[in-house]
């Protein structure tokens, strides 16, 4: 079953960037910007209210945001993005942060924020400049990619990470009427 995808979508993300000192948290530089949600995002939240046998048993658990992942490139997201450009990989590993209840918080009607954090140890000798949200996927884990799809992406300017710098990324999506 293909779903159509309307050319006007009530709906709006909005990625904060707040760069920290990593000792005293003091608040070195914010950065915030209109995100693009992807025709697949748009898709998955269709799952998401009208669940159907087609889409498989697991269709509203697989469609939820579940991660946040960081890539090193800043070409401008497009709605047709599948996927980060240029995918992080820190120790041989990718760059992604799972969301847990704590850090998905509703707020106003229609509004859901997702907080992820690099703390001073997480990410270090890197330069990102994109990110995305991701759906849960076949696989309850974030490092595994089966069957996840990239709801929104972002690109940012360069976020240098060392040890000294906590970067916290806010990003809030929001159903507009």
């Amino acid at each position: 079953m293909r779903i159509q995808h309307a050319t006007k979508v009530p709906l709006r993300g909005d990625l904060r960037i707040v760069r920290r000192d990593a000792t005293s948290l003091d608040i070195l530089d914010v950065w915030e910007k209109k995100n693009v949600i992807t025709y697949a995002g748009v898709e998955a939240l269709v799952k998401l209210q009208a669940p159907n046998a087609t889409f498989g048993a697991n269709v509203q658990l697989e469609n939820q945001i579940k991660s946040i992942r960081f890539g090193l490139n800043s070409t401008t997201p497009q709605r047709t993005d599948t996927n980060l450009v240029s995918e992080a990989i820190v120790s041989a590993n990718p760059v992604r942060i799972e969301f847990v209840d704590a850090t998905r918080v509703v707020g106003a009607a229609g509004t859901v924020e997702y907080v992820a954090t690099m703390a001073s140890g997480v990410g270090n000798g890197v330069t990102y400049r994109e990110a995305g949200l991701f759906t849960r996927g076949t696989a309850n884990d974030p490092l595994t990619t089966s069957g996840a799809i990239m709801f929104s992406r972002q690109v940012f300017p360069d976020q240098p990470k060392n040890s000294g710098v906590v970067l916290e990324f806010r990003w809030r999506i929001t159903y507009t009427v």
